[in-house]
């Protein structure tokens, strides 16, 4: 009985009219051949009558559109639908729009006339096709045993497909979460179907593979849940029966959080050289710089001093044809942008110091403004600028360096959602700062750039979770941001109008504790004229800097200088005076911390008369003794009129 009714259901075939093609001489010849063809109404009726009684053969009339393919998806969905064979009929003009079709689950095509021969074939192997895959699971299987305890309980996401058509027939829960649908979703649908491969050539590379070894061994791949989100994935893939039938079982077990722990400490480690590298080249830039801006300070003084005696007025007001009234302009707008330069080292170092400092009173606009130096590239061609500082913001709780590095990237954020088509004056960036309750600060940034789409705010700070192009952003930038300004105790919220702009604001607790207040910037306490004279002896592995130094001190102090501390150490031990020692802290040979440990066991009175010159303590070592010591230090580059006060105090004090 069963061959017989199986004989009589391979003779049946479902008729799918459309409106552009006529199925009357389909249906004619499936007569001749012993066929039984049933025409459906419409796409709902064929759907409905399929899944009542599942068509062996079913032939889909073209629509003009050539958009067929929600209709062949839902017959492939159907509980037998892998089993039965789909043929499209078309014209020939519809021929360059049947690939989606097929790629979609059709099996094959007819075209319009008939070539009676042709059709009969190709209907044939239908009929064939349809007879050799394999019969579908009946209703009310279930797996038991030891098979049904590994699928079910096992934490690895796994799914049983038919080896035809690849449609799941089963899968256990851990499978369910990691793709965000239900089993019921699943069942008898593909993983094109659900669009679930993250590009549409994974299948085929991956069946090639599989074709070529037989299985899949640890296979990396990325995967798409329901929701959009991408998963990496490892695959296994094997044959085994499954209800007699030969079936493919694979497993994905997941990698996201693994390959987002290795990105955090890659990107970790990489922070961390990049820090140290700033530091180095900061330290590097200030050697040369020091001198270079005491050099010029020196000149420029000396020449207003030569433009006020043989004027016996003030350089501004001098002569303008007076031939030292250009170089001295010249020399003012030099040390204008050595000081510039200066800014921008310091923005470096700030950026490049140890994000574990202890949280302090931090003074924010002072902040923004060097950061804003750094992201000015960025911004100058996208937008104009726009500050907006309250005068009551008050000091805050936190630590420069990790309010830089955020207000740094909401910048470039911002920068970056506005497009970069030469039109800035279109565009605007406003940074602003406000006091919006007695014991919090608040600082914007807002630009007028694309927005973000209310679906996609809920996942701005997720690590990993990026609207910009591959390349671009890494998804990590703003869940550091949330994560370092939680760390000092503030909030991070974003507010965006899509197609308008979007602003994020940084909330965080103002400084209000004795302990927390900064102390005053170091400022030269008393002129730079005048005081004992002194004998001050100069250390450093730059020789142009030592006479730099020499040059400013000169005519208020007698000076030595050499540029190897070990040279010194023989005359300090057989008692040579010096009532001041400016020493560098990072030398070649014997450095500062050496220096001061050799003074200590020689000399100890005069440790306390030894100020570092110091260009970035970017070594552990260094930024460790400089916590240790209470000598003073003068960071590179120095102008002329501190260092003199620096040493005029030091001197006095000694006196």
């Amino acid at each position: 009985m069963d061959a017989i009714h199986l004989a009589e259901e391979h003779m049946r075939a479902l008729l799918v009219p459309s409106g552009s093609i006529d199925l009357s001489p389909v249906e004619h010849l499936l007569r001749q051949l012993g066929v039984t063809p049933t025409r459906a109404r419409d796409d709902e009726a064929a759907i409905t009558a399929f899944h009542l009684s599942p068509y062996p053969l079913v032939l889909v009339g073209m629509d003009e559109a050539g958009d067929r393919i929600v209709l062949v998806r839902a017959l492939r969905a159907c509980p037998r639908g892998t089993q039965a064979s789909l043929v499209l009929v078309a014209r020939p003009e519809q021929v360059e729009k049947l690939q989606p079709l097929l790629e979609a689950g059709a099996d094959d095509f007819l075209l319009l006339p008939l070539d009676e021969a042709s059709a009969t074939l190709r209907l044939r192997l239908a009929e064939r096709r349809s007879a050799e895959r394999p019969q579908p699971l009946p209703d009310d299987f279930e797996l038991d045993g030891l098979c049904a305890v590994l699928l079910r309980e096992s934490p690895v996401p796994t799914c049983i497909t038919t080896r035809e058509g690849s449609a799941f027939v089963e899968v256990n829960d851990a499978c369910t979460r990691l793709f965000g649908y239900s089993r019921e979703e699943m069942l008898w649908r593909t993983a094109k179907d659900l669009n679930l491969w993250e590009t549409p050539l994974e299948p085929d590379r991956l069946s090639a593979l599989f074709q070529e070894q037989g299985v899949l061994r640890g296979v990396e791949s990325r995967v798409r849940s329901k929701d959009g989100e991408m998963h990496h994935v490892l695959i296994y893939s094997g044959i085994a029966e499954y209800a007699g039938t030969p079936h493919v079982v694979t497993m994905f077990p997941d990698l996201t959080e693994r390959k987002q722990m290795q990105a955090r400490l890659l990107l970790s480690d990489r922070m961390a050289s990049v820090g140290t590298l700033a530091a180095g080249v900061a330290h590097e830039i200030n050697n040369p710089l020091a001198y270079v801006t005491a050099n010029l300070g020196y000149a420029h003084e000396e020449l207003v001093r030569l433009l006020e005696r043989g004027t016996a007025a003030p350089p501004d007001s001098a002569p303008a044809t007076h031939p030292l009234k250009a170089v001295c302009v010249a020399l003012g707008e030099a040390l204008d942008g050595a000081d510039r330069v200066q800014t921008i080292v310091g923005d470096l170092k700030t950026f490049s110091r140890d994000t574990q400092e202890p949280l302090r009173a931090v003074d924010v606009k002072k902040v923004l403004d060097r950061t804003l130096n750094l992201a000015s590239g960025e911004i100058r061609h996208r937008a104009k600028l726009v500050k907006e500082y309250g005068e009551d913001v008050p000091l805050v709780r936190g630590n420069d360096s990790r309010l830089g590095q955020v207000f740094l990237n909401l910048l470039v954020n911002a920068a970056q959602a506005i497009p970069s088509d030469g039109d800035a004056d279109h565009h605007e960036i406003r940074v602003r700062t406000h006091l919006v309750s007695p014991g919090k600060v608040s600082v914007e940034v807002s630009d007028t750039g694309a927005g973000i789409a209310p679906e996609l705010m809920g996942r701005i700070f997720d690590p990993f979770f990026t609207t910009k192009p591959p390349g671009v952003g890494t998804g990590l930038g703003l869940s550091i941001c949330h994560n370092l300004i939680h760390a000092m105790g503030g909030e991070m919220h974003v507010r965006s109008d899509l197609g308008r702009g979007t602003t994020f604001q940084v909330l965080l607790p103002s400084a209000t504790t004795a302990m927390e207040q900064a102390g005053p910037e170091p400022r030269p306490g008393v002129s730079s004229a005048g005081g004992p004279r002194g004998r001050v002896l100069v250390i450093d592995d730059e020789p142009m800097l030592c006479t730099a130094v020499e040059r400013i001190l000169r005519p208020h102090h007698d000076v030595v200088y050499t540029t190897l501390a070990a040279e010194v150490l023989p005359r300090l031990e057989a008692g040579e005076h010096f009532d001041l020692i400016l020493c560098d802290l990072m030398m070649p040979k014997m450095n500062g911390m050496d220096f001061h440990a050799a003074l200590q066991r020689l000399r100890p009175e005069l440790t306390g008369r030894v100020i570092f010159l110091t260009g970035g303590a970017f070594t552990a070592q260094a930024k460790t003794f400089l916590e240790r010591v209470p000598n003073r230090r003068v960071e590179k580059p120095f102008n002329a009129r501190a260092l003199l006060a620096v040493a005029r105090e030091v001197i006095a004090t000694v006196s």
